[in-house]
């Protein structure tokens, strides 16, 4: 009888340890078909989870989001096939899309030999723009893209960024309609924003109608940022020291390099200001382009540190079936 009683007991920890290992999300706890949690919902696909969404303390277990893929140098041809694809369609591996769209519906598509972002307009007025990210994380390096701002009229931002969402560090170019010939530079730490470190860049032709170089040069020491190689602001990591809180306040994390277009005008007044206030909508339309990008990462040989999911959502029966196809053939 002890034993039997002990084996149950055993059996109801076991079970009740699983139970906690799975985490809530929101109101659920997400099952092994659909193992990825975001915002409360659970699903397998890229959109919940790919390492920039998925909250891993919340989903089926704390592998069921996918790995994160780290920096490998690249260029990246926007006209190329294997440069981008809809969140909806991506499988987890970054050789087959260097970027993805970051939700859905989305207005980022390749056209014209580029990667184009749109800002329309909903029915309630305002503003829904578009956001492409990477599909691999970059901890310190060289990022140099040649775009022109979607920012023609006032209240339309569009922006180059090196960001990681969950920490809150933040690298940034930001171009607003309120002025078509500078771009803006600011960089933020722990979501601390501070408005008052945003500096602009000398005067250049129109960033609307004319394609310039944007880099932004990221070491351990220091952050550079350049338009079409002529560089204007440097920040250095010891000019960042708090003694407050005795810490640098330098942006270190590891995180995406992304494009996005957004409306700034319907936004609180500040941002509105900012941003050139309400967005004439008879201007439109407003479309970003991206030729090209070119990654040098500063840490090297990360290209085999990451294996794509065997699967992804609906389509893994039929992904795994390829792969076995795939290991036959050679």
């Amino acid at each position: 009888m002890r034993l039997n009683i002990t084996l149950t007991a055993l059996a109801a920890a076991a079970l009740l340890q699983t139970a906690m290992a799975a985490g809530k999300c929101g109101s659920q706890s997400c099952g092994k078909d659909t193992p990825c949690c975001v915002k409360g919902f659970c699903n397998s696909n890229a959109m919940y989870c790919m390492p920039i969404n998925c909250e891993a303390a919340n989903s089926y277990s704390p592998s069921s989001c996918w790995d994160t893929a780290h920096c490998v140098n690249a260029n990246v041809n926007f006209a190329s096939s294997n440069s981008f694809a809809q969140i909806a369609d991506y499988n987890g591996d970054p050789s087959t899309a260097a970027f993805v769209s970051q939700f859905e519906p989305s207005n980022a598509k390749q056209a014209n030999g580029e990667l184009e972002l749109t800002l329309v307009k909903q029915g309630d007025g305002k503003g829904f723009g578009a956001t492409v990210i990477n599909t691999r994380a970059i901890q310190y390096g060289t990022v140099s893209t040649v775009m022109r701002s979607g920012s023609s009229a006032g209240g339309v931002v569009s922006s180059f960024i090196i960001r990681n969402d969950a920490v809150g560090d933040e690298i940034d170019f930001e171009f607003v309609g309120a002025d078509k010939a500078t771009v803006q530079s600011n960089y933020y730490w722990h979501d601390q924003l501070d408005y008052t470190k945003m500096i602009k860049s000398p005067a250049v032709s129109d960033t609307t109608t004319n394609y310039h170089t944007y880099t932004i040069q990221w070491t351990p020491d220091s952050i550079t940022w350049m338009v079409d190689n002529n560089s204007f602001r440097t920040v250095k990591r010891a000019d960042t020291w708090d003694s407050s809180s005795n810490t640098f306040k330098y942006p270190d994390a590891e995180a995406y390099v992304s494009y996005s277009i957004w409306d700034g005008g319907s936004g609180a007044k500040g941002t509105s200001d900012w941003a050139g206030g309400a967005i004439p909508w008879g201007s439109a339309p407003f479309v970003m382009g991206v030729k090209s990008l070119t990654i040098d990462c500063y840490y090297k040989g990360n290209e085999t540190t990451y294996t794509p999911p065997a699967s992804a959502g609906k389509d893994d029966e039929e992904s795994s079936n390829d792969e076995s196809s795939s290991d036959d053939d050679s």
